[in-house]
């Protein structure tokens, strides 16, 4: 006699086993959405690490870049008025002399009027004309801000004899005048500056 099922058995352990089945399905695919959840938030967060650091060297190069970095050093030195140390000045050219910069690192707060004021006084005594001292002096008075301890202002003068300032690494203006950059390295490097020590100290004559 052939065995026969009881057909309400049946039917609940085919339905008992479709549930099993539709558990597992759910939970395979819940597993596979979990880990591609994990793998986009982990390929994410490579990335904004990779864009971080990026961004950091970038930050940290732009940082160190200068007005004067393909340039050598001939000498340095500090001016000192009375009592107090003003600033110190280095001095730099290509091996050829063709560009040129000086670079002012200042030790004091000194308002731009001063600095121009300054320039001026030392133009009439180095015996330049007063109509090229006005000239120059113009873009000085729209150009220079005011210097805080700490602060650097640096010229420098290519091979064209344009010359280019910068204030604290960015630039701040262009003086097309062919004479200007030559004038105003003078202050510090005519063997007239009222500053013989410092001129010795900036070409490098003193070692």
């Amino acid at each position: 006699m052939a065995y026969s099922r009881n057909p309400a058995q049946a039917f609940k352990s085919e339905s008992g086993t479709s549930r099993v089945g539709a558990r597992s399905n759910l939970y395979t695919q819940t597993t596979h959405t979990q880990t591609a959840h994990a793998q986009t938030k982990s390929k994410l967060f490579g990335f904004i690490t990779l864009s971080l650091i990026f961004a950091a060297l970038i930050f940290t190069a732009s940082a160190k870049a200068s007005a004067v970095d393909d340039l050598n050093k001939r000498g340095q030195g500090e001016m000192s008025y009375l009592f107090w140390t003003l600033y110190s000045a280095e001095f730099y050219t290509t091996p050829t002399n063709s560009e040129r910069a000086l670079k002012l690192e200042y030790y004091r707060a000194i308002d731009s009027k001063d600095l121009v004021d300054a320039t001026e006084d030392q133009w009439n005594k180095l015996g330049y004309s007063n109509n090229n001292i006005q000239r120059w002096l113009k873009p000085l008075y729209a150009m220079w801000p005011n210097v805080e301890a700490g602060s650097t202002l640096t010229i420098r003068v290519a091979e064209d004899n344009v010359s280019r300032f910068y204030f604290d690494e960015q630039p701040i203006g262009v003086i097309q005048d062919k004479q200007f950059g030559e004038a105003f390295l003078a202050i510090w490097l005519s063997e007239n500056t009222s500053e013989p020590g410092l001129r010795k100290q900036l070409l490098g004559l003193n070692k």
